[in-house]
């Protein structure tokens, strides 16, 4: 019986640990930050061992720690040169803090559909929205798999655009052997608790392989000034921010940091044996995992498939809610993410921006610019379906192992086999209260 339904749920409380992991050693370094930090100076040795420890995990040269995977996305944004009324192409699948970067730059996203395979930016697609406006192109790392960098690097190249790597979500992944945060021209991280990577609270890593680049990049992040090297001349060269990580996030993060490879390789191990152990249940798809890349799942995407269950005639939308339902009662913290691609989100639909319309009525962007959802059928489906395990609340990170992903396989078993007529009910009654049409093939 489904735990909805009276029955004993499969995972019981605190089956499953936690994340980020943390140990002593994480502890004693924010203890030690806490005592380096007085008298308060700028920079802390604390952020500058986090910034060289970031550029030898990724061979970038240039890195600065920030206070957010947004800021260093915007500080890398500003370090490509985008200005008023430029174009960036940006996958519509993906958080909004790809595309809002662009937005700071006083710049106009222009989205691009998903892969159906990999869920990230389609490259073919990618090389259709280029115009002469056109002036970086980010790159998302989904869900803890890269992109598909050296086919977008041939297109960028080609074009004389400047790649930036968002790789939020993918700290510890590879792509042919090379990590994640050095796969574009620049790269920005968030180090927000989730992440695989992360400082407990909030902080973010700007890297760069080119010395102008990350001068700009430093101007952003420090209200404009030029520093640090002579002390500061309080004389701001451009619009900056205060995009200053927090000395106890950062000293959290270093510690992370220490550990990374080995967590990475307990993700992809617990993932690789969660896809195998659920490639017999029908009714949903295991993320895929290409050819010379590795995943470390941040999150691990599961797609919906009533239509493998003969059920076309079910809303899909209607079978993933009843799906969440059982998961979660059984034990197993699952959610949506992402419930329509970015462009669809009302910022984009009613593009106040700033207000008066800007960017996209400032005199600088191309005149018309709207945004249809329509224009994104994969990522409108993948929104659609999707379900997804993993951040802080079904981790695939350690101390989770392969025996956890047993139970989390026994959920979906449970829920989608044994228990299945139950599942379908309960979807039905979901779609009589709902007016969504039933898959269309």
């Amino acid at each position: 019986m489904l735990a909805l339904d009276g029955g004993s749920p499969v995972i019981g409380k605190g089956q499953v640990a936690p994340w980020p992991h943390i140990v002593d050693d994480d502890r004693a370094a924010v203890l030690r930050a806490m005592d380096d930090a007085t008298p308060w100076h700028w920079p802390m040795r604390t952020v500058q061992e986090l910034e060289d420890a970031w550029a030898e995990f990724t061979g970038m040269p240039y890195v600065l720690a920030a206070n957010s995977g947004t800021a260093a996305l915007h500080m890398a944004i500003a370090a490509a040169g985008v200005e008023p009324g430029d174009e960036v192409l940006v996958p519509a699948d993906t958080f909004l803090a790809s595309a809002s970067c662009v937005l700071q730059a006083n710049a106009v996203p222009v989205f691009v559909d998903s892969d159906p395979e990999t869920f990230t930016v389609d490259p073919a697609l990618v090389a259709e929205r280029i115009t002469p406006r056109t002036r970086a192109v980010v790159a998302v790392d989904l869900n803890g798999l890269p992109a598909d960098y050296d086919a977008l690097a041939g297109i960028t190249r080609r074009h004389g655009l400047t790649l930036i790597e968002d790789a939020a979500q993918a700290h510890g992944a590879t792509y042919h052997g090379r990590p994640v945060g050095s796969l574009g021209d620049m790269s920005g991280a968030s180090l927000n608790g989730s992440k695989t990577l992360s400082a407990l609270g909030e902080g973010g890593l700007f890297a760069t392989r080119d010395a102008e680049q990350f001068k700009l990049a430093r101007r952003v992040l420090m209200f404009g000034e030029e520093l640090p090297g002579q002390g500061r001349d309080y004389n701001a060269r451009i619009m900056g921010w205060n995009y200053r990580i927090d000395v106890l996030a950062a000293a959290f993060a270093r510690s992370q940091l220490g550990r990374l490879e080995e967590m990475s390789r307990v993700r992809r191990e617990n993932g690789a044996a969660l896809t195998e152990a659920l490639a017999g249940i029908p009714g949903i798809r295991p993320p895929a995992v290409p050819e010379g890349m590795t995943h470390v799942y941040f999150f691990y995407p599961l797609l919906v498939r009533p239509e493998d269950l003969g059920l076309d005639d079910l809303p899909v939308a209607a079978f993933r809610d009843a799906v969440e339902k059982a998961v979660n009662a059984e034990g197993l913290g699952i959610m949506r993410w992402q419930h329509q691609p970015v462009p669809a989100q009302t910022l984009f639909q009613e593009r106040r921006g700033y207000g008066r319309g800007c960017p996209w009525t400032c005199g600088h962007a191309e005149p018309g610019r709207v945004y249809r959802p329509e224009e994104y059928p994969v990522a409108e489906d993948i929104c659609r379906r999707r379900l997804v395990l993993g951040q802080s609340f079904s981790s695939l990170g350690p101390p989770n192992d392969l025996a956890t992903m047993r139970a989390f396989a026994d959920v979906f078993h449970k829920v989608l086999v044994e228990e299945r007529d139950a599942v379908v009910s309960l979807a039905r009654r979901i779609a009589a209260e709902s007016a969504e049409p039933a898959h269309t093939p």
